[in-house]
């Protein structure tokens, strides 16, 4: 009799696993935890694992005996111990290419935003309460600015496709970049990170979370951007200094920000000072999130575990062994 696999989701992007019950249905029962205490006693059974940005750890795969695949709920795979993965011989992947529509037009949609200071001018109306010209500062004309990517992938490249038509000018920053590419979408590649702070009006990252990126946005970044500039994230809360990016808010260092991930998720700390910044646009990673999308990235999920446990190679797979 053929075995009948066990999965386990633990993930707050779903809600009920009816999706992964039809997409598993052939091969597997499918597990959804709402705990960490029922997550954790489910260790010794799962033999594949569908999870957000929870982390998976060299000491969690040990103790999943069975364990044959992890699937992260998302692009970034930085939350999977890859390495650890590989050494217990589980297949680690991610969810490419499922939200990159949503992201981009977040990520033009937040560059607008700002360029036209909709929250400091909000900010004057809801806390000041002040409808008063005088009270606000005028705004650059968007075909007069200079938009900074920091990041040429998929994502950047979208980005920097929707914006091309309305700003004066797109500059990017890629070790990894192709020129051509680039020359074709119309960006200027830059070679020194620190030359896009310098001359962008607004600077927006899309880069991966690794060790050499952590705090990729610190205090001495920051103070080479222009009084009048903004900064977005869209990619890993962990990329931008939180404190240092507070602290230049309230300096009146730089103009303002759209971050959609902060550091600390999936509860960063809802207390911290950036919570209480004038002109800065606050969301909880919901960039990616649109309802196309959402079931795009559940039933791809459960996809690469079916695969997996079928023999074939998951299209998202991270690792070799």
């Amino acid at each position: 009799m053929t075995k009948r696999f066990k999965t386990g989701i633990y993930s707050v992007v779903v809600t009920e696993d009816k999706i992964e019950t039809e997409v598993l249905k052939d091969v597997s029962d499918v597990y959804r935890f709402t705990s960490r205490d029922e997550f954790e006693a489910a260790f010794p059974e799962i033999d594949g694992l569908i999870v957000d940005i929870t982390p998976v750890t060299d000491e969690m795969m040990s103790k999943m005996k069975n364990l044959k695949i992890v699937v992260r709920h998302g692009m970034g795979a930085d939350n999977i111990d890859i390495p650890a993965a590989t050494k217990h011989r589980v297949i680690a992947c991610n969810v490419p290419r499922f939200n990159l529509e949503e992201v981009s037009d977040y990520a033009l949609a937040a560059a607008l935003s700002l360029a036209n200071h909709l929250p400091q001018y909000t900010w004057k109306v809801m806390h000041d309460r002040s409808w008063l010209l005088q009270d606000l500062e005028p705004k650059t004309e968007v075909q007069e600015m200079t938009l900074g990517i920091l990041g040429l992938g998929q994502i950047g490249t979208l980005f920097a496709q929707k914006a091309k038509p309305l700003f004066k000018k797109i500059i990017s920053y890629d070790p990894f970049m192709n020129r051509e590419r680039a020359a074709a979408l119309g960006v200027e590649v830059i070679d020194d990170i620190d030359d896009v702070f310098r001359q962008a009006d607004i600077v927006s990252v899309h880069v991966p979370l690794t060790p050499a990126t952590r705090s990729l946005v610190n205090a001495d970044r920051l103070k080479l951007m222009k009084k009048t500039a903004f900064l977005m994230n869209t990619s890993r809360g962990e990329l931008v200094d939180i404190d240092a990016l507070s602290a230049a808010l309230r300096s009146k260092r730089i103009a303002g920000a759209a971050l959609d991930v902060l550091e600390g998720e999936p509860i960063p700390d809802m207390n911290h000072p950036i919570f209480r910044e004038p002109g800065i646009i606050l969301t909880p990673h919901v960039a990616w999130y649109s309802s196309q999308s959402l079931h795009k990235l559940r039933v791809t999920a459960a996809e690469e575990v079916r695969d997996a446990y079928l023999g074939k190679r998951p299209v998202g797979q991270l690792n070799e062994f």
